[in-house]
């Protein structure tokens, strides 16, 4: 009887042990899992910090001569507006005001991911809004400074005539992807003297 009950509990025994192991290496297992999540977590943030880091002037709208900064990429300014009466007899727009925007960027570091360009180009008549709420539109009209695709260390100062069907102050929404393939936003408060 003895022998019976010391041979059910080296039985048990040894077939414990391998439970044991197998508990202490799932543990070992989770263990090393939670530090890696931990170490992606870190990873995660830093990189969250990284893209808010991309731009250095964070304010929601910028004024006539404050420059839009995304830093290592551009720095862009609208530097004059100039109402003109001049009309172009050939376009189907028939604007009540035309404006003269000009506009300086400057490449501080701006290369495209995709090879499609030589260098950063901006033109600010893609997105406008008159002061009464309507999107304004590129018009045919007479510039003297057109923009180019500039190179890394250069500026260009350039040009583009809009039409509005609401005279007045108008905003520029300006969207244009870094060298990082992240897509940076502005918004240029356009005050115009009337």
């Amino acid at each position: 009887m003895k022998r019976r009950m010391i041979a059910g509990l080296l039985c048990g025994l040894i077939a414990a042990a391998p439970i044991t192991a197998l508990a202490d290496s799932k543990d070992d297992r989770i263990a090393e899992l939670e530090s890696e999540v931990a170490a992606l977590q870190e990873t995660v943030a830093d990189l969250k910090e990284q893209l808010a880091a991309g731009k250095s002037t964070n304010q929601d709208a910028y004024n006539i001569g404050e420059p839009w900064v995304v830093e290592g990429q551009w720095k862009l300014t609208v530097d004059s507006v100039e109402e003109t009466d001049e009309r172009n007899e050939y376009s189907d727009y028939h604007p009540a005001a035309v404006y003269i925007v000009t506009f300086t960027y400057e490449n501080i570091g701006f290369e495209d991911p995709d090879g499609f360009s030589d260098g950063l180009y901006f033109v600010l008549d893609d997105s406008i809004v008159d002061a009464g709420g309507k999107m304004g539109y590129s018009y045919p009209g007479e510039v003297t400074m057109y923009p180019q695709e500039t190179p890394v260390g250069a500026t260009c100062e350039g040009q583009v005539c809009i039409g509005v069907d609401n005279p007045g102050s108008f905003k520029i929404n300006v969207e244009h992807y870094d060298g990082n393939d992240v897509e940076q936003k502005a918004t240029f408060n356009v005050t115009v003297d009337q």
